[in-house]
């Protein structure tokens, strides 16, 4: 059965080990480790568990789950979701049962949480086109964003805050309202796509 020597020691205060009650193992034979919602993909317990903002890594092993959370997060702050993933992945719960899941964060939380995704996955595509987006506050569950440089008065600047960062933090943070950008487009001194 999986256990914590599968990390380094000094990652142990960084895990936690999940067991589910179930007849039927969560995995075929064997150790599956995943770093990565693309690494996970068909296999999604796995892939649920991942898109938990602050879940560095996942082992799975028949009913055994030990996830590995990022040093920037504690684990009050994921232990609900994490929980509430590992359910909805398995069919124990939907994820339209309100009473059931883990309550939103707050907009500070938000906060955080859109900071740190915004740090490490957003802004470093979209400087490949020369831009930038800034995260300048959550108000009442909706993000408030600022984009520059070549996103500044860019023809798809709308796609790229709707169908990429908008959809991607949906399915990152419950409870998320929207996304609202205040840049000035018109100001634009060098977009991307005219």
């Amino acid at each position: 059965m999986t256990d914590l020597r599968t990390f380094t020691a000094s990652d142990t205060d960084r895990i936690r080990r999940f067991v589910v009650e179930t007849d039927t193992p969560v995995v075929g034979p064997g150790r599956h480790r995943y770093a990565s919602v693309e690494e996970a993909r068909g296999q999604p317990v796995a892939e649920a568990i991942l898109t938990v903002p602050g879940v560095q890594e996942v082992i799975l092993e028949g009913n055994a789950i030990l996830v590995l959370r990022r040093e920037d997060f504690a684990w009050e702050a994921l232990e609900d979701r994490i929980g509430y993933a590992i359910s909805t992945a398995l069919g124990f719960t939907t994820p339209d049962a309100g009473a059931e899941a883990a309550p939103p964060p707050s907009d500070d939380e938000m906060y955080g949480i859109v900071e740190r995704v915004f740090e490490r996955d957003i802004n470093p595509v979209v400087a490949q086109h020369g831009g930038r987006v800034d995260l300048i506050d959550v108000q009442d569950a909706t993000v408030v964003v600022r984009m520059m440089g070549g996103c500044q008065g860019c023809g798809m600047a709308n796609v790229t805050l709707r169908q990429g960062i908008e959809s991607q933090l949906r399915r990152m943070i419950p409870g998320l309202r929207g996304l609202r950008d205040i840049t000035d487009h018109a100001a634009g001194e060098n977009p991307y796509f005219k």
